[in-house]
């Protein structure tokens, strides 16, 4: 619909909020159940074709869906992901083939039935130079790739979703240097695509950039 919607972390904090993308305004804010910590969240067109909002938590193996744009809470559900933390970290959508991908810190990418939340597959993710790569975070798709943040780096890898090989990879170290932001904690997190920009931000952050890529001609459509 246009709107930006975001969930931030932490206990007794959590909030999943849809923002105006043109002046940044919080337009509506949700709290998140005390007990839970929310992570990423990402709107997805049900089999219904109706879109809706999911947010995933960190430790505890609760998801929620709410209705977009009102972000009434329709239902939770329970997951699973890598033993034995089974954690929530990045979730995104892929509308071609009507997947949810999912992160939860480890080298993997789960991929997840759209209807019951159910994992179909889950892929290993690794680098140009063949490593394996873990600590995979927060998580956006674009352009037939799922491009992640890993945590504590400021890199952004794109990976093909169906051999976890990585396709792309980018610095972005000088967007806002880490001796800059007042924490070790406070990292690049969030990734979101828009129609002719991508949107880079972080935890704790007061600032959101809108980048482009130079060299990703069909990024938002465009191979000219």
């Amino acid at each position: 619909d246009g709107k930006i919607y975001e969930t931030t972390g932490l206990y007794g904090q959590s909030k999943v909020r849809r923002i105006n993308p043109d002046t940044f305004e919080v337009e509506k804010s949700i709290d998140t159940p005390r007990e839970f910590f929310g992570e990423g969240s990402t709107c997805f067109i049900g089999k219904d074709g109706k879109e809706y909002l999911i947010e995933i938590t960190w430790r505890e193996r609760r998801g929620f869906v709410y209705e977009v744009p009102s972000l009434e809470l329709l239902h939770s559900f329970d997951y699973t992901t890598t033993a034995p933390g089974n954690q929530g970290w990045g979730i995104t959508y892929d509308p071609t083939n009507h997947e949810l991908i999912v992160s939860d810190g480890s080298e993997y990418l789960y991929f997840w039935d759209v209807e019951n939340f159910e994992m179909k597959r889950r892929v290993t993710v690794t680098r140009f130079d063949g490593e394996i790569q873990d600590q995979i975070n927060e998580l956006e798709f674009m352009d037939g790739l799922v491009c992640y943040n890993i945590w504590h780096e400021d890199e952004i890898i794109c990976a093909d979703p169906w051999t976890g090989k990585s396709v792309r990879e980018y610095d972005f170290s000088d967007i806002w240097p880490a001796n800059q932001r007042g924490n070790s904690e406070n990292v690049l997190n969030g990734i979101a695509l828009g129609k002719d920009h991508v949107l880079i931000t972080g935890k704790r952050w007061d600032r959101i950039y809108k980048v482009t890529f130079d060299d990703w001609p069909t990024l938002f459509g465009n191979d000219n």
